[in-house]
C-alpha cells in the first residue's frame, strides 16, 4: 500500500513539473496583442483618388474597397478600406482592424498613406487613369494625419479627434513622341530631371524620405499613344523650370533622345499635365532633338 501511495506522489509530482523547461525555469505564455478597430471619415478634393479621364481632365473619387495603410512613427499598424458615400464620393468611411496597437494612446498622431503600404512609383505601364487600372490603385499616392481621441479597451475601439483629409502628393503626366513628324511607337520610356529630384521611393521612420533616380516606363505593347505617367518631382521652385530627358527604345528596338523643358508654374502636387508631340531623335551618339512644346 505504501508503494502505491509512493507512486501516486510521483506521478503528481511530475504532472506539476511538466511545464518547467530543462534550465529550471517556468515556460511563460506568449503574449497575444488584442485587435482594436479604427473608423474615421474621410475626404479629399477632386485633385485625387480613384482616378478616371474624362477628355483631357482627372476625374476623382473614392471607390470603396480601397484600401489605406496606417503608421505610428515609422511602424506600420495595418490597413484600413474605403467604403464610399453614396451621395458624395469624394467622401468615404474608413474602417478596419489594426495588425498592432503598440504604443497607440490618446494623443498619438497616426499617419494615413493611400492607397497601398509601399511608396514606390518604379515599375508603371503608361495606361490611362482608370478606376481599376495601375495608376489608381498603386499610384495615385495621399496622405493625412489624425490625432487618437481614445483607445477603448472595454470595446477594443480607437476613436480619433477629427476625420482625415488627404493631400495629394504628386501629378499625372502624359506624354507622346514623334519622330520627323510621324508618331513615334514607344515600346520602353525612361524619364530623369536635370535637378535630379524624380522620386522613386519613399520610406517613413517619423517622416518621409525619399529616393531619387530615373523612371521607367514600359507598355504591355509598343504604342504611339499617349503614355501615363504618376510622379512625384521635389524640384517644386516656382520660378524655376526642370528640364525632362527622354531616353526611348521604339517599337523597332532602335534608340531615341529627347528633352523638353517644364515650366515652374507646372511643377508640383496635384496637377495633370499633357505634353503631346515631343520631338526626339534616333540616337548616334550626337545631341538629342529639341522639344515641341504643347500644354
Amino acid at each position: 500500500m505504501k508503494k502505491f501511495v509512493w507512486f501516486i506522489l510521483v506521478l503528481a509530482a511530475m504532472a506539476a513539473c511538466q511545464k518547467v523547461e530543462d534550465n529550471g525555469t517556468t515556460e511563460e505564455p506568449k503574449m497575444v496583442e488584442e485587435a482594436y478597430t479604427l473608423t474615421m471619415e474621410a475626404s479629399k478634393g477632386a485633385d485625387t483618388k480613384a482616378l478616371s479621364l474624362n477628355s483631357s481632365t482627372l476625374n476623382a473619387y473614392w471607390k470603396t474597397g480601397e484600401t489605406v495603410a496606417v503608421y505610428l512613427g515609422g511602424t506600420y499598424l495595418g490597413q484600413l478600406a474605403a467604403t464610399a458615400d453614396g451621395t458624395d464620393a469624394t467622401k468615404a468611411m474608413l474602417s478596419g482592424v489594426l495588425d498592432s496597437v503598440t504604443g497607440v494612446a490618446q494623443n498619438s498622431v497616426l499617419t494615413l498613406l493611400f492607397p497601398r503600404k509601399d511608396w514606390d512609383y518604379t515599375g508603371q505601364n503608361g495606361s490611362a487613369p482608370n478606376e481599376a487600372g495601375p495608376l489608381a490603385t498603386q499610384y495615385d499616392y495621399a496622405t493625412a494625419s489624425v490625432t487618437v481621441a481614445s483607445v477603448n479597451t472595454g470595446n477594443k475601439t480607437i476613436a480619433v479627434t477629427s476625420g482625415a483629409h488627404f493631400v495629394n502628393q504628386q501629378s499625372v503626366y502624359r506624354f507622346s513622341f514623334k519622330v520627323g513628324g510621324m508618331p513615334l511607337s514607344v515600346k520602353e520610356l525612361t524619364v530623369s530631371s536635370d535637378h535630379n529630384k524624380l522620386v522613386t521611393f519613399r520610406s517613413y521612420s517619423g517622416g518621409w524620405t525619399s529616393t531619387y533616380g530615373n523612371l521607367t516606363v514600359t507598355p504591355e505593347s509598343a504604342t504611339d499613344s499617349f503614355l501615363y505617367l504618376s510622379l512625384r518631382n521635389e524640384n517644386t521652385n516656382p520660378t524655376e523650370a526642370d528640364r525632362f530627358s527622354f531616353v526611348i527604345i521604339g517599337e523597332n528596338n532602335a534608340l531615341y533622345l529627347g528633352n523638353k523643358d517644364i515650366p515652374g508654374d507646372k511643377l508640383g502636387d496635384g496637377r495633370f499635365v499633357s505634353a503631346q508631340n515631343i520631338s526626339v531623335t534616333k540616337s548616334n551618339l550626337a545631341q538629342s532633338g529639341s522639344a515641341t512644346e504643347v500644354w
